[in-house]
């Protein structure tokens, strides 16, 4: 390499200050220190960076073309710095996170986003899995954090568990749709419409959530509701992903006749005992557990 950090940081400063002596002073080292090394960086870069045939030294146009980049050098130094500081620390590297069905949030990102404010040098992995696969993600420790829909079985004692809240779910359909003239829809004209199952995140092609006969299937809400407003069938969906849907008149919300409360369903956040965890960790799971779903 042709030059050094020291050089850049002098030269910087030089160029920010207005001086080398102001430089000098600013880094706490004899203006001799500073001028060499400003003296020998264009040496190495074979150019002038600055006109010394003033009072004070002007940057070149070299110069002045050169300490944008300067800058980013030195920024990122202090980057590599910070990291690995960070990471002596006892800062993981990298943070890998499973969401599971529905439970990737809104909240859920906004946890994320004042993570990223106090740790942003730490690496975040994001992974959907099927329902089957989350604990063993856990328990291998190819993951340090899950957030799922609670289980129907008990958790294994290795693994910790914290309840987030619950998502609540409403049955949708077109506003002309059969099911969207009836004052009160019972699960036997569930059975009679079709239903579509989001088998993507939302998880919903398992025996629990089919109630119709007829089914079809997409990867996303997002993509379900424009055929919900076709009158193609109905779905449940999170209300938080249709309130808005709902109420612009461009879904209906179906009042079930079996239905005293909108059903929920719940979401944990888990993670292993048995694997020990950064402050980075310790730090998201800080920050998901202060969500309000």
């Amino acid at each position: 390499m042709r030059f050094s950090i020291d050089q850049l940081q002098a030269f910087v400063v030089a160029a920010e200050q207005g001086s080398f002596s102001a430089a000098a002073r600013h880094l706490g080292k004899a203006q001799s220190v500073i001028s060499t090394a400003i003296a020998n960086l264009e040496d190495d870069l074979n150019l002038s960076l600055f006109d010394r045939s003033t009072r004070s030294p002007k940057l070149t146009s070299h110069g002045e073309a050169l300490l944008l980049r300067a800058k980013r050098i030195l920024n990122e130094c202090g980057v590599f710095l910070s990291a690995a500081d960070a990471y002596q620390m006892g800062v993981e590297e990298k943070i890998t996170l499973v969401v599971e069905s529905m439970a990737m949030t809104q909240a859920v990102a906004e946890a994320l986003f004042y993570f990223e404010q106090q740790y942003p040098l730490v690496e975040i992995e994001i992974l959907h899995v099927n329902e089957s696969e989350v604990l063993e993600f856990i328990r291998e420790g190819r993951a340090q954090l899950a957030v799922l829909q609670q289980l129907e079985l008990m958790y294994p004692g290795e693994i910790e568990v914290y309840g987030l809240g619950s998502l609540e779910f409403w049955c949708v359909t077109g506003v002309d749709h059969p099911l969207a003239q009836e004052d009160k829809v019972t699960w036997q004209m569930l059975e009679r419409y079709r239903q579509f199952l989001i088998t993507g995140r939302y998880n919903q092609d398992t025996p629990r959530w089919r109630v119709s006969d007829q089914v079809w299937r997409t990867e996303s809400a997002h993509s379900t509701i424009p055929m919900l407003q076709q009158g193609l069938g109905w779905a449940s969906l999170p209300a938080q992903v249709v309130n808005d849907f709902v109420s612009s008149n461009q879904l209906k919300r179906l009042e079930l006749s079996f239905e005293s409360q909108p059903w929920k369903q719940g979401i944990d956040l888990i993670w292993s005992t048995q694997h020990p965890q950064g402050k980075a960790t310790q730090e998201l799971i800080a920050q998901l557990k202060s969500i309000q779903l």
